[in-house]
Parts: structure tokens; sequence; C-alpha cells
């Protein structure tokens, strides 16, 4: 009842903002899915990765488990969160550069935290994860040319007024009644040369060259406590492991709305558990593939095989869709073979992304 009291009031909260207004925010179709829960294995993919991490993101699995991710940076630094600084490229006077070493990509870090309680047992799950190297399909060169023709507003407006000029109207003085129409017929004017320019094309592009790169690394961590009776004295170390995942991105339209994703993954797990009053503990290493199919920015479809390596082999199969509500809210099913939990290793999840969208603009 708790459970289900809490997933009513994240509904709430989600059908509170959106309907609020929309801009030009780098947005994702992928929404996290939370590194704690993958620990666990018990999400609807465990094999996943996302250059744009949320300020804070809830996710919550058949009803039952819920986790909460947050980007620290967000609060600590924002401006750094706010236009192409956020994706590693400094601006020159003709390029883009990225910023060398990790440290940026380290500062974009999200920690996780999963409860699951249940009758005789609650399981405390931590993680964290971060972006290490991404590449994009444009060259700086030529993300940079994409940026000063979107970002020239400057520039359009003195065409705009050249442009009224040419039709025999001077720009009054801001004190007269006549520069309030002014203002109205240069926005105008802006509007037509933005056409005749494709800005908007053009500001798509730039928006999904940095949202979809063909080449990302990501690495994970996580840890889990365990306690068997429900008490704090009780708690003790159940599973930890550290993982990473190569994603390749290929683009199959020119409006930049459909996606050919693999994904590469790699991950060691410690798993302790008891045996005879005495803590034993099984070493797994999990090798995975993914395929995801994006068919439009609100829809995609995807298979993960993941098999399990060390004490005791098994795998994992699982087919996924995921569906955007909207930014905020994304929904996530996966139907398949788990890996053996409780005696039972077929699975159905229904998971539900909700998450703080302040990504970064395409401007300061």
């Amino acid at each position: 009842m708790k459970t289900i009291i809490q997933v009513i009031f994240i509904f709430c909260c989600i059908l509170i903002k959106s309907q609020s207004g929309t801009d030009l925010s780098i947005k994702d179709i992928d929404n996290n899915q939370s590194v704690s829960m993958a620990l666990l294995d018990n999400s609807p993919s465990i094999v996943f990765a996302n250059s744009i991490p949320k300020q804070l993101s809830l996710n919550t699995n058949n009803l039952s488990n819920l986790s909460v991710e947050v980007t620290p940076f967000y609060y600590l630094n924002k401006k750094k969160y706010e236009g192409y600084e956020f994706f590693g490229l400094k601006d020159t006077l003709s390029t883009f550069k990225y910023k060398s070493g990790g440290f940026h990509n380290l500062s974009k870090i999200t920690l996780s935290l999963n409860a699951i309680p249940k009758d005789s047992v609650t399981t405390i799950a931590f993680g964290a994860r971060t972006n290490i190297l991404t590449l994009y399909n444009f060259s700086p060169k030529e993300l940079h040319e994409l940026f000063v023709e979107i970002a020239n507003d400057d520039d359009i407006t003195e065409k705009a007024k050249e442009k009224l000029k040419g039709k025999g109207i001077d720009e009054p003085s801001v004190a007269t009644d006549e520069y309030g129409k002014y203002v109205i017929l240069l926005e105008e004017e802006k509007d037509r040369i933005k056409k005749e320019l494709k800005v908007e094309e053009k500001l798509s592009s730039f928006i999904n060259q940095l949202k979809n790169p063909m080449v990302t690394l990501d690495v994970s961590g996580a840890y889990s406590s365990i306690s068997p009776n429900n008490r704090i004295s009780t708690f003790r170390t159940d599973r930890y492991g550290i993982w990473s995942t190569l994603g390749l991105s290929f683009n199959l339209n020119k409006d930049y709305t459909r996606f050919f994703k693999f994904y590469f993954f790699l991950r060691y797990l410690k798993d302790n558990y008891i045996e005879d009053n005495l803590i034993s503990t099984n070493q797994f290493t999990d090798v995975g593939l993914k395929f995801q199919v994006v068919l439009s920015k609100k829809f995609s479809t995807a298979y993960e095989y993941v098999k399990r390596n060390g004490d005791g082999g098994d795998y994992r199969s699982v087919g996924q869709i995921q569906w955007k509500f909207s930014d905020e809210l994304t929904f996530n099913g996966g139907f398949g073979k788990n890996f053996e939990i409780s005696n039972t290793n077929l699975i159905t999840f229904l998971g539900i992304s909700w998450g703080f969208v302040n990504n970064p603009k395409t401007k300061n």
C-alpha cells in the first residue's frame, strides 16, 4: 500500500509537470535507468547508457521497487550544464575543441539509491555511473559551423533591419509610439530570414548530433546491503560490482529521429550468501550485448542477452520496449528470462522513470 501511494504521488507530480511549457533543451528518448537496480538484476534493462544525465529522476519497477538518482553537480555548478560546454566542447574562433582529461565527464557522475523492503528481508543498494568517453558523428569544426549558423541572432537582426530599411521602414526612436509596431515587424522579418536560412533544421541537426553521439563509454559501480530480519543490526554485504558499457549509434534517417544502437556490456560481481551459518561468496563475470532500434522520438524497442560466467553459470535474455510519454515520463517494459532469482527465471517488468528535465540548452 505504501508503494502504491508513492507511485500515485509521482504520477500527480508528472501530470502537473507535463503541462509546463517546453523549450529547446537537449533531450533524449532514453530516460535514466537506475544503476542500483541494475546491480540486483531487477530492472527491464541492465545494459544501458545515457550521455545526458537527469538532474533528479525516480524509477519504479512493477510498482514495488523504487530508486532515486541524482546528479550532484547540477546543484553545485549549474553553469556547467548550460550550453555546449556540458558536452565537453570549448568554443574558439573557428571550431570547437574537446576539453582534455576525464574531470569534465566525472563532474557528470550520477548517484542512485534503491530500497526493496519485503516481509522478512530489506535490501538497500547504492550505485554510481559516469561517462568517460564520447565521440560525435560530426567533427568539432562541423559542429561549430552548425552552431554559428543557429546562434547568430545579432546578424539576423541586422539583416532584418536592412530589409525593412529597403522597404522604406526606418527604425524609430525607442521613446516613440511607433517603436512597438516596428519591433513586431522586425520579429516577423527575422522569422522569414530564419526560414530562408533553415535555422530550425540546422538547430535540430545540432541538437541531435549532441544527444545521439556515435560512440559512448560509461563506467558504473554499485553496492548492496541486506537485512535478513529487517533489523539494522543484521545488515551485511549482499553484492557489489563494477562494469562498463560501450555504446555505438547509427543514424537511419536524415531527420535524426531513427537510430540503430548497439551496446557491449562487461561486468564483474561478488555475491555473498549464507550457507551452513557461514557467509560464502560467488564471483561472476557478465558479458552482454544489446540491440536497440529507436523508431521515433517517443518509441524504441530492444533485445539484450547477458551471459553469466563463474560460480554457477546462467544467462539473461530479455526483450524490451520503451515509450516516452513526455520529456519527464518514460515507460519501460521487459519480458523474458532473467538470471535465477528465488527459483523463478521468467520475468515481466513494467518500469516507470520520471525525472526533472533540466537538460543543457543550445545557447548560454
